[in-house]
């Protein structure tokens, strides 16, 4: 699906392909990034766009633009900030 808005076209399908591509070898911190990324590259409409064509959900990718952002960096070889994993 391609989407039209004042500031150009984004096509759907291109973001799709790219994440069924890439979307398997991300963990989920890699993933949100680089939904966040990809949506702040297409400005006005780029989250919708990245939400219909990923199915990662908004909330997502708001959270990724938030960290890109701050800046967040975590340390090597960690996915969650500290505190923030899954309790057992």
């Amino acid at each position: 699906m391609v989407v039209a808005y004042r500031e150009g076209m984004i096509d759907e399908s291109k973001i799709a392909e790219r994440f069924a591509g890439l979307g398997p070898e991300l963990n989920e911190r890699q993933r949100r990034l680089w939904a966040a990324a990809e949506a702040r590259s297409y400005g006005r409409g780029g989250i919708a766009a990245v939400v219909r064509a990923t199915g990662v959900s908004k909330d997502t990718v708001r959270r990724g633009i938030a960290e890109l952002r701050a800046g967040t960096r975590l340390e090597p070889g960690r996915v969650r900030a500290a505190g923030r994993g899954v309790r057992g």
